[in-house]
């Protein structure tokens, strides 16, 4: 089982956080981010943290990736929700995509979907969770629209997923 949640803060520089509940370890494969706006939903597939990167902080390799193994009840901190919209935007930008103003001021939801690879089963799973991004005289804030993370079980939805992930390679 994975959470997704917020931490350090409401705010759009709030970490989106995946945490491991599961007895064995998973090996996240893909991080999907669903920025969706009145009239539009688009979807960035940031597994590789060219964000991350194009920072210039020195982090390491885990930090270069979303990518990688997660152990049971450890921590995975995704990076902040405005970075996650920022890579979105320049990731729709470099396809065409033309932008009037910012992406985050726009934005009214982000879904975040992890797909990994549970245990030794070779087994795909998945997780899910939308967050509101409320706006503000003082800015954005995320909020999650839904109680708990959604566990994508069925396996239709993962069959759905796998295609979509193979698509992306």
């Amino acid at each position: 089982m994975l959470i997704i949640n917020h931490g350090e803060g409401r705010a759009l520089n709030a970490h989106c956080l995946v945490t491991n509940m599961s007895r064995e370890p998973v090996h996240i494969q893909s991080v999907v981010a669903k920025i969706i706006t009145k009239n539009h939903t688009y979807t960035a597939y940031i597994t590789d943290a060219e964000d991350i990167r194009q920072s210039g902080i020195d982090t390491g390799w885990q930090r270069m990736t979303r990518q990688g193994p997660l152990q049971p009840g450890t921590m995975a901190d995704m990076v902040t929700f405005d970075c996650i919209i920022e890579y979105a935007e320049a990731s729709e930008i470099e396809a065409g995509e033309h932008f009037t103003g910012k992406l985050d001021a726009v934005a009214e939801n982000i879904e975040i979907t992890i797909l990994g690879i549970y245990g030794s089963e070779d087994l795909l799973i998945g997780a899910t969770r939308k967050f509101d991004l409320p706006k503000s005289d003082s800015g954005s804030a995320v909020r999650a629209s839904e109680a708990l993370t959604r566990q994508i079980t069925r396996r239709r939805e993962r069959k759905k997923l796998l295609k979509e992930l193979h698509e992306q390679l």
